[in-house]
């Protein structure tokens, strides 16, 4: 199996705010393999997730931690040349002896909406010939912008990693 499409597994030690995570993770989150097994901390994670998904991954994993429920959440990641990747992720929180959250583990994997992606911007392109063909400039404009959007692999603001 090529490490793109290894499912990445990690723990978080929720004591020392540490997630442990192999070379399939790193992968998928643009960061370096050898920092991803000496651990890092969640931030590092987090700052790779689309800005539209973080706040929705970020209450998910919250309420999983003090719950115990299981956590199951699809999102978007950048990888490591800035191109966004779509993800699924399961994890859980254990807790030690006393009842504490103590760790976190789970298995994120790469999901395949890109066949998605390209049908959409197929069918925009083909919404913005129509649209600019009939004098619908505005119309025209707002898909214009839709298909640029959807053309730009990251964000303004996130650098990719090198």
């Amino acid at each position: 199996m090529d490490l793109a499409e290894e499912p990445g597994i990690f723990t978080w030690d929720l004591a020392t705010d540490t997630v442990y995570a192999d070379s399939a993770l790193a992968n998928l989150f643009g960061l370096d393999p050898e920092q991803t097994i000496a651990g890092l901390p969640i931030i590092k994670y987090l700052d790779r997730i689309h800005p539209d998904d973080k706040p929705s991954v970020a209450k998910a994993i919250s309420d999983s931690v003090v719950t115990g429920d299981p956590y199951r959440h699809d999102y978007r990641v950048f990888d490591r040349s800035g191109q966004i990747v779509a993800v699924a992720a399961f994890g859980r929180c254990f807790r030690d002896a006393a009842g504490n959250p103590s760790h976190y583990a789970g298995i994120v994997f790469r999901t395949n909406d890109q066949s998605q992606q390209d049908e959409l911007s197929a069918h925009c392109s083909a919404a913005f010939k129509i649209a600019k063909s009939s004098g619908l400039q505005a119309t025209a404009d707002a898909l214009e912008a839709i298909l640029k959007e959807l053309a730009t692999p990251i964000p303004s603001g996130i650098a990719p990693l090198h």
